[in-house]
Order: structure tokens, then sequence, then C-alpha cells
């Protein structure tokens, strides 16, 4: 039997639940116990002291990534970095003194070209993460997954992209994915299993007759002008008909252009096909919204407009009745 120091006061997390952020996963009511429970002496430290003290506990993280290079599971690192943030800031790990959003960002990029760790449920969950408290277009992440086959044996990466859908209305789309990580054998299988006969219950459920869009959850990637292909190959007739049609051809005068033939079958025309893939990375958040932000300027020299004066236009006179 643990001691006494093993309890733990619900008491004290009660007060603070309407500010803890929920996870999939659940939260440690130990880690949510030490963080919240009030001095033994002294009095309760300030957000100042707080700070300081995550930025200590932060030191040793960023010390491992400096030589990540030299690491032996360097989605450890980042995964066990993860954990204490969202531990740390159970009620603001979403805000810029969390540091969140840019670890998540840095460490996705990171491992994204390193095939071991496609399937990994750590590196998926840091996907899910991202796409849960920062995304500004989840679908679209979803997506870039799909496209460069990151968990796509996993049965947790369909569960999360048909409940997304299944959120947004689009009950059609979610069984697609629901159906097409059944057909890539995605591990666990029993889960996903009862997760897509839980779904169908709920969809028979719902009324029908609801519009949805018709579209696939996954839309095909088409790779713009990926093949070499010569518009002028069914009509260009064959070097000895050029050569015999060069010979017989009456001689123009000179104010007309001269034709110029190729003989060689090498189309000199550049090539600009892209990757079945897609976009290679999705970037940051703050390189998405930059579009829509204003440079900031100096304010020297800058003039201000005005409103419009009157310009010397008679006022509207108000007629009232006389009692």
């Amino acid at each position: 039997m643990g001691g006494s120091g093993d309890l733990i006061d619900f008491n004290v997390i009660e007060g603070h639940k309407e500010n803890i952020q929920a996870l999939p996963s659940g939260r440690s009511a130990k880690a949510l116990h030490q963080l919240y429970s009030p001095p033994i002496l002294g009095q309760q430290p300030s957000p100042a002291d707080t700070q300081d003290a995550n930025s200590k506990a932060r030191e040793p993280f960023e010390k491992e990534l400096q030589m990540i290079d030299e690491a032996d599971d360097p989605l450890d690192v980042y995964d066990r970095y993860v954990k204490w943030t969202l531990d740390a800031y159970p009620s603001a790990q979403a805000t810029p003194q969390s540091r969140l959003l840019p670890l998540l960002e840095r460490a996705t990029k990171a491992l994204q070209g390193t095939p071991q760790y496609r399937n990994d449920p750590r590196y998926l969950k840091l996907w899910l993460h991202y796409i849960r408290l920062f995304s500004d277009a989840p679908r679209e992440v979803f997506v870039f997954l799909a496209r460069h086959e990151i968990g796509d044996g996993l049965a947790l990466y369909y569960e999360e992209f048909a409940a997304w859908l299944e959120n947004a209305g689009r009950w059609n789309q979610a069984e697609e994915i629901y159906r097409m990580g059944i057909e890539k054998e995605a591990t666990p299988a029993a889960r996903l299993m009862r997760k897509f006969g839980e779904f169908e219950r709920r969809k028979e459920a719902q009324p029908e007759g609801a519009t949805e869009p018709s579209s696939p959850a996954l839309p095909v990637a088409r790779p713009a002008l990926a093949a070499k292909i010569d518009p002028f190959a069914a009509s260009s007739p064959a070097p000895g008909q050029q050569q015999q049609a060069r010979s017989s051809a009456p001689k123009k005068s000179k104010s007309s252009k001269m034709a110029i033939f190729s003989d060689s079958g090498e189309d000199s025309r550049p090539n600009s096909g892209s990757s079945s893939k897609g976009w290679d990375n999705i970037g940051t958040l703050a390189e998405r919204k930059k579009e829509n932000s204003i440079e900031a300027k100096p304010m020297a020299g800058e003039k201000l407009k005005g409103g419009k004066t009157n310009g010397g236009m008679q006022k509207l006179m108000i007629f009232k009745d006389q009692d």
C-alpha cells in the first residue's frame, strides 16, 4: 500500500478543472495535484516564478535537442519534451508561453523523412496534437499525412480522421476513411472494427436526406504536366518526309519568314512535372497567416485621412408640428 505521499486530494483539482484542457489520452491526476497544490510553507508562487521554474526544467530537453543527431531514438526526445509541456501547461498549452506550437512544428518537420517513424504511434500523436490545438485546416493536414504515408498502417490515423469528418457532418467521407483503414489492415484491427461498428450505428440514427459533399475524403493527386506530351506528334511528318517536302517546296519571297524544322527526337521544352505526393511540407502556422497580416512600418511621414467636411451645403431642416 502506498504511503500518504501518494494520496491525491481531488478537491484541489476540482477548483481548476474548468481551466484544464482535456487530452484524448487523459491527464495524470498526480501531476495535476502536484501542480495545483498550495505550498506547505510560504505563499503561492507567482506566474513569474512558475515561468522561471518551467524555463529551468526546459533546459535539459533543449540540450538533448542540440545533440539530437547522436541520439539512438530522436523521436523519444521530442515525445518526452511534448509530454512535459502538456503537463506543465495544462490550462495554457495553446499559448505562446508554453512554446508548444514551435515545438510540434519542429518535431514533425525534423522527423518527416525518417522511414522508421512513419507508422510509429508516437510520431502520429505529435501530428494529432498539432491538428487538435493549432491547425487552421485539419482536413488538409490529414490529407498531407496520407500523401506521405504517415500513419497509414495505424488504426489511430483512420479513427481520428473519420471522427473529424463525422463532427463536420461528412458521414459518407468518414465511412470511406474507416473502410480504407480496414482495407489496408491498419492495426490494431479489432479496435478499428469496433470503432467502425459504433460509427455505423450513429450513422443509421441520422435523419435521411441530409446533403453532403460528393467529393472523396482523400482527393486524387494529379501531377501537373508530369508526362512529356508532344501535342504535334500526330501531325508531324517523318524526317524523310520533311526532307522531301523541303526540296519540292517552291521558293518563297524574301519577305516571308523562314520555317525552321528540327530533326531531333528530344523535346526541348522543359518538363514541369511534380510529385504525386503534393507539397513537401505544410510550413508553419505563421507562414500561412502572413498573407492576412499587415506589415508593421513607422508612422513618421504618414498622413491620416480625415473625415469629409461640409462643403457649404445647407443642412437639412427638420419641421415640427406646432402644438
